[in-house]
C-alpha cells in the first residue's frame, strides 16, 4: 500500500469516526405511484420564489446555481418529510443530519421535478399540477474545511391556474 493509500484511508477512518452513525428510519407508509401519478402531470400553476439562508454574521447565501425540488404531497412524501424537518409545513435540517430511510423507494425521486435557481437565488416551475408539493433546497457554503448551511422546507398548495410566489428561509 503506497502512502497515497495510507493517507486516503486515514482520512477515510477519521471523518466516518467523527459522523455518529444514524438508526434508518423506518417507514410505516408504502410509496403509491396513482396517488403521486394526479400531481406529476401538467397544470395550470405557477410555483415560484426564492430561498436563503443568513450566515451567523450577517451575510446571506442563497440557492443561486442549486437545485430546488418540488415534491408531490403523498403520504409517503409527509412521512420523509416530518422525520427530517419534525413537521409537513415548514423547517430547516442541518447540513450534518442525514437520514437513511427503509424503504427507500427510488420512484419518490422520479416523480420529483427540479430546477436551478438563478444567479440572484430565484426559481420557477411552470404547469403545475392543482395540489399541494413540498418545496426542497439545500445550501450550503465552505468555512475553512466546514461545510455549513443546511436544507429547507416548505409546502406549498396551488390550484385554479394560481401562481404562488415562496421565500424559503429558516
Amino acid at each position: 500500500m503506497n502512502l497515497k493509500a495510507v493517507a486516503g484511508l486515514a482520512l477515510a477512518l477519521g471523518i466516518a469516526g467523527c459522523a455518529a452513525p444514524q438508526k434508518p428510519v423506518q417507514l410505516t407508509t408504502s410509496f403509491n405511484a396513482t396517488e403521486a401519478q394526479r400531481l406529476t402531470q401538467p397544470g395550470a400553476n405557477i410555483v415560484s420564489g426564492s430561498a436563503l439562508i443568513r450566515q451567523n454574521g450577517g451575510g446571506i447565501v442563497t440557492c443561486a446555481g442549486l437545485s430546488i425540488m418540488l415534491i408531490p404531497h403523498t403520504a409517503y412524501a409527509a412521512e420523509r418529510i416530518r422525520a427530517i424537518y419534525g413537521n409537513t409545513e415548514r423547517g430547516s435540517n442541518p447540513i450534518q443530519r442525514q437520514l437513511q430511510f427503509v424503504p427507500d423507494d427510488t420512484r419518490y425521486l422520479q416523480i420529483t421535478r427540479q430546477t436551478v435557481c438563478d444567479a440572484q437565488g430565484k426559481f420557477t416551475f411552470n404547469d403545475v399540477a392543482d395540489g399541494r408539493f413540498y418545496l426542497i433546497s439545500v445550501i450550503n457554503w465552505r468555512v475553512g474545511n466546514a461545510v455549513q448551511g443546511g436544507s429547507l422546507m416548505q409546502a406549498v398548495s396551488v390550484k385554479d391556474g394560481g401562481s404562488r410566489d415562496v421565500v424559503l428561509s429558516p
